[in-house]
């Protein structure tokens, strides 16, 4: 529970997670005015007007005050607040919050495939399906899709606020229901299958993957191949379980739980890398003495 400036439990409106008890309006021009008399302040005590970084900055840092101020939020609450508007605050999109707008021309299909469709392609080229099983599925021929696949990289390349690629990323979590692709299925065996559900629903579990998958580069391993040939869970995957939570993360935001997950992946990482070593004779630096 939080409380606002004038002592009374806020409420917060769920799509912008500013407080209800102002507008957004009266809220941009607070942060405006403390903005300003920084500027004439600067310039007064300096004779010159501060430059647009350093404006940037201090209106980054007065936009949090003023929020914590006028709705009493604690530090997750702020940050989650500043990813949900952080199209409108920094110009770059973050996972979980992001929306297709019908009037985005980057969001055209390409050979009347969507970046849905798209998303939903790649992830069952990666975990396996073979792809003329898929541009069948989908009514396209194999240069279609080489066309495909180039341009929609293109478009999340030139797209500054990384909304393509965000959106991708969301719908790469959907891949596998996808109506025209559900049916195609790769060939995963049962403990395979049984990994990947736990996986999803036991999170130190993933986070001891991931540590294991770090570790088998860092000792010079293909760490998706280690992963498949010991766990039998594709790079598709595993990457679209990583999406899944980070986005459940993003959307439901607490450092401690972020931080306890992060040690415990660190942690992990370490113990694999202890085993990669021994298999390999030990680390170059094991029989140098200081």
């Amino acid at each position: 529970m939080s409380r606002n400036e004038s002592g009374q439990e806020t409420t917060y409106n769920p799509e912008t997670l500013h407080g209800t008890h102002y507008t957004i309006e009266a809220f941009n021009d607070e942060v405006d005015r403390l903005v300003q008399e920084w500027i004439d302040d600067e310039e007064e005590a300096n004779g010159e007007t501060p430059s647009a970084s350093e404006i940037d900055n201090v209106k980054f840092n007065y936009r949090r005050d003023v929020y914590v101020d006028w709705t009493g939020a604690d530090s997750d609450q702020m940050l989650q607040w500043e990813m949900v508007n952080s199209l409108e605050f920094t110009g770059y999109a973050t996972s979980g919050f992001v929306k297709e707008e019908n009037d985005n021309p980057l969001l055209e299909p390409i050979h009347g495939l969507s970046l849905r469709d798209y998303a939903a392609m790649v992830i069952k080229m990666s975990s396996g399906v073979d792809e003329n099983e898929i541009n069948k599925a989908m009514g396209i021929e194999p240069a279609i899709w080489q066309e495909v696949n180039t341009l929609w990289v293109t478009r999340m390349q030139e797209d500054p606020s990384f909304t393509i690629a965000v959106l991708y990323g969301q719908y790469f979590m959907e891949g596998a229901t996808h109506p025209k692709l559900a049916h195609l299925q790769p060939a995963v065996n049962e403990a395979g299958a049984e990994n990947l559900q736990k996986m999803r629903t036991d999170q130190y579990f993933f986070e001891e993957l991931s540590g294991a998958r770090i570790a088998a580069y860092n000792y010079g391993l293909d760490g998706a191949q280690w992963i498949l040939d010991n766990y039998g869970v594709t790079l598709g995957d595993f990457q679209a379980v990583a999406m899944e939570y980070m986005t459940a993360r993003n959307m439901d935001f607490n450092s401690e739980e972020i931080m306890k997950f992060a040690t415990y992946q660190q942690e992990k990482q370490a113990e694999y890398e202890e085993k990669f070593a021994a298999e390999q004779g030990g680390n170059v630096a094991d029989d140098v003495d200081f």
